[in-house]
């Protein structure tokens, strides 16, 4: 039963590698054609996207100030939120939550369609900054999870004994609440970073071909076919996914974010 199991595991672990396999080696293709094996196998695809080909960096560019910009407005939104949640549960707190998870439910091109007309009447249409709230606003509700289970971790003994010290609400939050809390609301701020970095449908619309992400620059550049450099930009996804996973494995409570519940054995 073990065996089968481990040859079930590397199994499947072969058919996830193929593919991405696949597209690292298309990536060195000296040619404007995507083949496999590659022909003339060269980095020259990659000096194109991060450094010499301007249409890939400024896209890469908007990609990482989108990306980051959205992460950090999330995690200022969502904070509040969750510890309203946390400290009161009003009635309040419940409706914003589910106000801020919302827009994580709802079908991306609806929610991208009501964006488009949303910023078209508020002059925000293809702007970089409208779009950074959009993602921020799409995607809040990671940073709403992940606080809040932080918060939901930390011992109520802790704020009675800074209460009994005679710590004041400020100083108890400073000093307690949110020491406790960071790994969570860095956490948030990396998912929010790499489904930012990697989402399509909404930023489609709400840019308005103003300007490009990489994603929307994979879309206008399969008008000519399928490039190496396309190739390129998926392993920058890849790459991208791998180290913010890692570091939340590295630095968050990957277990209780999973849904572990540490007291149970």
């Amino acid at each position: 039963m073990r065996i089968g199991s481990m040859i079930y595991m590397w199994l499947s672990a072969l058919v996830l590698a193929m593919p991405i396999f696949v597209v690292c080696a298309a990536a060195l293709n000296s040619g404007r054609s995507m083949f496999f094996p590659p022909r003339e196998p060269t980095l020259a695809r990659f000096k194109e996207f991060f450094i010499s080909e301007p249409i890939w960096t400024e896209a890469l560019m908007n990609s990482i100030i989108v990306a980051f910009g959205a992460a950090s407005l999330a995690v200022l939104m969502a904070w509040p939120i969750a510890y309203m949640l946390w400290s009161s549960g009003s009635k309040l707190s419940k409706i914003l939550a589910g106000l801020g998870s919302m827009p994580f439910a709802v079908p991306p091109i609806v929610f991208g369609v009501g964006l488009g007309f949303f910023w078209a009447f508020t002059g925000g249409l293809g702007e970089m900054w409208a779009g950074i709230i959009s993602h921020a606003v799409l995607l809040m509700a990671l940073p709403i999870v992940t606080i809040s289970i932080g918060l939901q971790s930390i011992d109520r003994s802790h704020l009675n004994a800074a209460a009994t010290m005679g710590a004041t609400d400020q100083v108890a939050f400073r000093t307690v609440v949110l020491p406790q809390t960071i790994p969570y609301s860095i956490s948030g701020f990396f998912f929010v970073l790499v489904l930012s970095f990697n989402e399509f449908i909404v930023i489609f619309f709400v840019s308005a071909s103003s300007y490009a992400t990489v994603t929307l620059q994979i879309f206008n550049s399969l008008r000519n076919g399928y490039t190496p450099t396309m190739a390129v930009a998926a392993i920058t996804f890849l790459s991208v996914s791998i180290i913010v996973f890692a570091a939340v494995a590295r630095w968050g409570d990957l277990p209780r974010l999973m849904g572990a519940d540490p007291t149970r054995k």
